[in-house]
C-alpha cells in the first residue's frame, strides 16, 4: 500500500529516485556506445576550411548587388564542374561509374560538403568539409580562383562585344570625316578658297579695291558657296569631336581586354585545419544520453502504470 501510495503521487522525482541506478546505467551505457560509434572507426572525421571574401571590380546587373552576383558565380555549374574535375571528387568520394545515378550522388555529396552563403555584412562565406584537411583548404582556394577566371571570361566577352561595336562606330565616323574633308577640299579647289574667313574679311574691308573685278567675283563665290562651306566645316568639327569621344572609350575597352583583374577580396584566408570539425563527439554523446534517458523514463513510466493497473484490478 505504501508503494502504491508513493506512485499515486505521479511524481517524476519519485520515479527518478526509485529507478536512479537503472537510469544511470542507461546513461552510462548509451554514452559509451555513442563514444565508440562516433569514433573514426565508424564515422570518418572531416576537417573544415573557411574563407570570407568581398566582391571587387564587379558591375552588378539589374537589381542584383555585387555580392549576390558573386554568390551566383561561386555556386554556378561551371565552377562546380571545374572543382569536381580538378580534384577528381568522384574517386575521392568513392563514387564509381558503376554506381546507380553516379552524377546525382556526386553532386549531392559535393553539396553536403561545400557550403557557400551570403553573410549579413555583404560578404560571401565559403566552408568546405573534407576527410583531407589539405584538400579542403586547396578546394576553397580553387573555388575562389575558378570564380575569378569565370568573371574575367565574362568581362572579356562583354568587352569584346563593346570593342567590336565601338570599332564599327569609329569606322563609320572616320568614313564620314574623310567624305567631309574631300567635299571641303573640292570646294576650296573649285572656288579658289584658301582661307574663307580671311578672304571674306578682306573682301569686306575692300582691301583689294584696286582689283574690283576680282573682288566682285570672289565676293560672289563666297556668297554662293560660303554657306555650304561653313556648314561642311561645322559638320566636320562635330564629327571630329564625336570621333575623339568614341576613340577614348574604345581605347579604355581595348585596355580592358588585356587586364588581369581579380574580382574577390579575401579577408579571411583558408588554412589547413589541424583538428577535425566533424563529427562533434561530445554533442553526439550528450544527445544520445539525453535521448536514452528520455526513452528509459517513458518505459519506466509505462511499466509503473501497468503495475498500478494490475494492483487495482486485484
Amino acid at each position: 500500500m505504501e508503494e502504491q501510495s508513493e506512485f499515486n503521487t505521479g511524481s517524476l522525482y519519485y520515479l527518478a529516485i526509485k529507478w536512479r541506478w537503472h537510469l544511470i546505467a542507461i546513461a552510462v551505457l548509451s554514452g559509451l556506445a555513442a563514444t565508440i560509434f562516433s569514433s573514426s572507426a565508424f564515422i570518418e572525421p572531416k576537417f573544415k576550411s573557411t574563407a570570407v571574401v568581398y566582391p571587387v571590380n564587379i558591375v552588378p546587373y539589374s537589381n542584383e548587388s555585387a555580392t549576390e552576383q558573386l554568390l551566383q558565380l561561386f555556386q554556378s555549374a561551371d565552377v562546380k564542374g571545374k572543382i569536381i574535375e580538378k580534384f577528381d571528387l568522384a574517386n575521392h568520394y568513392g563514387i564509381g561509374d558503376n554506381s546507380k545515378e553516379p552524377n546525382s550522388k556526386l553532386i549531392l555529396e559535393f553539396n553536403e560538403n561545400v557550403s557557400i552563403s551570403k553573410t549579413e555584412f555583404e560578404s560571401v562565406n565559403i566552408e568546405i568539409l573534407d576527410k583531407d584537411a589539405t584538400k579542403a583548404c586547396a578546394m576553397v582556394n580553387q573555388i575562389i580562383n575558378e570564380t575569378n577566371l569565370k568573371l574575367r571570361q565574362l568581362q572579356r566577352e562583354k568587352s569584346e562585344e563593346m570593342h567590336a561595336m565601338y570599332a564599327k562606330q569609329l569606322e563609320l565616323k572616320k568614313q564620314e570625316i574623310d567624305t567631309l574633308k574631300v567635299q571641303i577640299s573640292k570646294l576650296r579647289v573649285d572656288n579658289n578658297f584658301i582661307d574663307l574667313t580671311a578672304q571674306t574679311r578682306e573682301v569686306t574691308r575692300g582691301v583689294i579695291n584696286s582689283k574690283a573685278g576680282e573682288a566682285g567675283r570672289l565676293s560672289s563665290k563666297i556668297q554662293e558657296v560660303g554657306a555650304e562651306y561653313t556648314a561642311l566645316n561645322a559638320r566636320l568639327d562635330a564629327a571630329l569631336i564625336y570621333f575623339a569621344k568614341i576613340k577614348g572609350t574604345y581605347d579604355d575597352i581595348s585596355g580592358d581586354l588585356f587586364k588581369e583583374l581579380t574580382y574577390t577580396n579575401v579577408v579571411t584566408k583558408p588554412f589547413v585545419a589541424d583538428s577535425k570539425s566533424y563529427p562533434i563527439r561530445w554533442i553526439i554523446v550528450l544527445v544520445s544520453m539525453l535521448a536514452s534517458l528520455f526513452l528509459g523514463f517513458i518505459i519506466i513510466s509505462l511499466t509503473e502504470g501497468k503495475k498500478k493497473n494490475s494492483k487495482q484490478s486485484l
